[in-house]
Formats: C-alpha cells, structure tokens, sequence
C-alpha cells in the first residue's frame, strides 16, 4: 500500500513544487515590473524639478500685484500625474507602510504642525495650495523608496536622470545658444542662470562618487565625461552661490570623509580640540577689538550680500510680530496683495521692477510662515540627516564585504548633500518650499536617511 502510494506522494510533491517555482516566477516578474516603473518615476519626477516648469522662460513674468513669479497652469496637473503613477507602488507596497510611518515620525509630525498653520494663514488658499504640493512630493518620494528596495539601483537612477539633464543642457547650449545664454550667465533649458547653477552643483555631487566607482574604463569614460560637461555648465551659468559652494565643497569633502572615517573617539576629541579652539578665537576677537575701541560685529557689518541684508532685515521685524505661529505655510510671500506682508511697506524689494518672493535664506523664510515650532522641527531634522548620512559614510567604509563598500558612493552623496543644502539655504531659500528642486531632493534624501539609518531592516 506504502509503494502504490509513493508515485502519487511524489507527483503530488513535484506539483506543489511548480506551483511554488511558478508563484516565484510570477513575484520576480512582479518585482522587475514595480522596479522598472518606479525608476522610470524618480527619472520623470528629478527632471520635472530639475528642468522646472517655465523652459527657457529666462525672463520671468511677474503679478505686478504680488511680486510672485507666475506659475505655469500646467503644474500642478504635473504634479497630480506624478502623485498618480506613485499610486500603484503605494498599493503593491501597502504592507510596508506602517513600518515606514513608524520610521519617518518626526518628519509625519512636522508635515501635520504645517497643515495646522494652514488653517491660520493670511492666505490660506496659497497656504493649502503649496502644503498641498509639499505634501505630494513627500508621498513620491516614499514610492520611490518602496518600489526601488535596492539603495544601488536607485542610485543608478539618480546618476542616469543627471545624465540626462546634462545632456540637455549641453545640447541645448550648442544647438540653440541664442535661447540659452542670458545676459548674466548660461540659463539652458532652465528659467535662470541661478538654477542652472543649482542643478549643476547637484549633480556634481551625484557624478563625481558615481564615476569614481565605476570599474570598467567605457563606464569611467563616460562618466567623468558627464561630470565634466557638468561643471563646464556650472561655471558658464556664473552662478556665485553654486561656484562657492563647489569650491568649498572641493576643498571640504576629502576632510569630511577623513573624519567621518575616524573611530568614534578619535571623532569626539577632534570636534572638541576644534571647538576649544574657535572659542578661543572668539575670546582673542573680543579682546582685540575691546583693547582698540572696535566693534567686534563691523566686519559682519560692511556686508550685504547683494542686498539680502535689506530683506532680511524686514524679515526679521515680521517674524517678532507672530514669532509662535508664523503666518501660515507659503503664505509670506507672492500672496493676496491685500495681506502680503511686504507690500505694506515701501522696501524697494516690494517694487514691481525689483519683485522678491523669498527672503534668500531658507531658515528665515521657515520661522516666518511656521513659527518658532517650525524652524525647530525643520533644523531638527536638517541635523539629524546630517548626522545619518555623515554615519552612513562611516558604516560603508568600516563595514565588512562587498555589499558595504558598493554602498560607499551613494553613502558619500546622502552625507554630503545635507551639508551641502544647509549651507544652501543661508543664501537661498529651498526648506520646504514648494517647486524648489532642492526642496524635493532633499525630502528624497531625508526618507532614505531616515529609513536605512534607523532600520536597517528595511532594504
């Protein structure tokens, strides 16, 4: 009986064992479908950002009654498009989004402190409208990193998207110089000079650890070309800010990931030697100027950085009269006319012919239309990406195997990028802003950080 049974055991283990293989056959096909989708997404979504939503519109039209840039009408439809091919990788990824909540909480609680602001805005239809905006990006930004588990593969997106956008750019200033040059500088395909400088800042820090892991010399060809037809971009475009921040950044990266490559004690006794000596510094500035009857803040002083100090200035004046609540998020500027902070002054950046719709210094900005509360929550988080991809940095070149040192690119830009924006935004303002490319990238980054540094066990 046991040996007429054993052929029908056997067929009946030999099914279920196709089943099985074909079931992960079809999870695989599943997969490969979910992960080519979400990179063709992050691909769409890093050039929409990029390349913004007025090509080649170098002189911007301004509402003589705001000050505000005009938007395109075709934005926000953009946007919803983006927030629609997101949908169907929130769905096959459901299962996962309780943990991520679980991970991204003080980022979730900052995002629900802004809603709250909408609701006492000055102008709260803007208000909803740019939270509105910022509360999709979020949501890509989460699809993104739930359809693309692998951290290589979406770092490989990240450096074709760049790819891409430098090719355009170059195309677009050999075969249509006319159209992409202005009169301050290399624009391309982008609405100004500044942000072609931004976008090219960005993706030098994609390219340059990108080409220096490639391993074959057609890939080390093409990429180094890349990141050089990048910075001969950069430096067409004059963009001060960008070609400063580059410089430093050439001259601080290698120190960075020394020291982020130090033991953790070696780390602790340096950051402290270094802190000992600026204070000592500043005691030996105050001596200084108390022993010759100066005043230690004159050379602060003497600067305006092409007239931001002006801006400031008012700023600063406005945020002590809501300091608490601020006046509602995205609702300082390029709002109602009839209860737009600025316009009630006669400041020349309230002027149609010098139009202002952001302070240039992103910090300000975030205490002005979200309070106290706002800017705390926001450095809070700054720091903490900051120190999560400075410590991912060390966990690439510390850990063991293959696996870490191929994380060792994609590491270098998450910690260097935060670096990199927030010295950005003392000039510029991108923290949360709705339609700034660093305002996206940096969510984008942020959620990586936040998901790999404090779970690991999410791929």
């Amino acid at each position: 009986m046991a040996d007429a049974a054993h052929p029908g055991r056997r067929a009946l283990d030999d099914w279920r064992a196709g089943q099985a293989e074909g079931r992960a056959a079809g999870a695989a096909r599943t997969e490969g479908w979910i992960g080519a989708w979400t990179a063709t997404l992050l691909i769409g979504l890093l050039l929409y950002v990029l390349i913004g939503h007025n090509p080649y519109n170098h002189d911007l039209m301004f509402d003589p009654l705001t000050g505000g840039a005009l938007m395109s009408p075709v934005n926000r439809y953009i946007w919803l498009g983006l927030l629609a091919a997101a949908a169907p990788v929130l769905v096959a990824r459901r299962a996962a989004l309780p943990a991520l909540a679980a991970r991204l909480w003080p980022l979730l609680l900052l995002f629900a402190w802004f809603a709250a602001t909408t609701t006492w805005a000055i102008d709260p239809a803007a208000s909803q409208r740019r939270f509105s905006l910022m509360l999709i990006g979020l949501v890509i930004c989460i699809a993104v990193r739930l359809g693309l588990p692998d951290a290589r593969a979406r770092f490989a997106t990240i450096a074709w998207a760049c790819a891409i956008m430098v090719a355009i750019d170059l195309a677009s200033w050999i075969v249509a110089p006319a159209a992409s040059m202005t009169d301050l500088g290399l624009a391309a395909i982008h609405n100004h000079k500044n942000t072609l400088g931004a976008v090219a800042l960005f993706i030098a820090l994609v390219l340059a650890p990108y080409a220096a892991a490639q391993t074959t010399p057609r890939g080390r060809l093409f990429w180094w070309g890349m990141l050089a037809g990048d910075i001969a971009l950069m430096i067409a475009s004059k963009s001060k800010t960008s070609l400063g921040i580059a410089g430093a950044a050439v001259l601080a990266a290698p120190v960075i990931l020394t020291m982020a490559g130090l033991r953790a004690r070696l780390l602790w006794s340096l950051a402290i030697g270094v802190l000992a000596a600026v204070l000592a510094a500043g005691f030996g500035w105050l001596a200084w100027c108390g022993l010759n009857g100066l005043d230690p803040l004159w050379p602060i002083e003497q600067l305006n950085f092409t007239h931001r100090t002006d801006v400031w200035r008012f700023l600063v004046d406005e945020i002590a009269k809501r300091p608490v609540k601020g006046v509602g998020f995205g609702s300082f500027w390029d709002v109602d006319p009839a209860v737009q902070p600025s316009l009630k002054t006669d400041e020349w950046f309230a002027k149609p012919d010098a139009p202002t719709n952001e302070a240039h210094n992103g910090y300000l900005d975030l205490m002005a239309t979200t309070g106290i509360a706002g800017l705390a929550g926001g450095l809070v988080l700054l720091f903490r990406w900051i120190w999560g991809g400075l410590s991912m940095i060390r966990e690439a070149r510390f850990g063991l195997g293959a696996e870490a040192k191929a994380m060792l690119p994609y590491a270098v830009f998450l910690g260097l990028f935060p670096l990199l924006f927030f010295v950005h935004n003392w000039m510029e303002s991108s923290y949360f802003t709705a339609d700034s490319p660093y305002g996206l990238i940096i969510l984008l980054v942020g959620v990586e950080i936040d998901m790999r540094v404090r779970a690991r066990t999410i791929a």
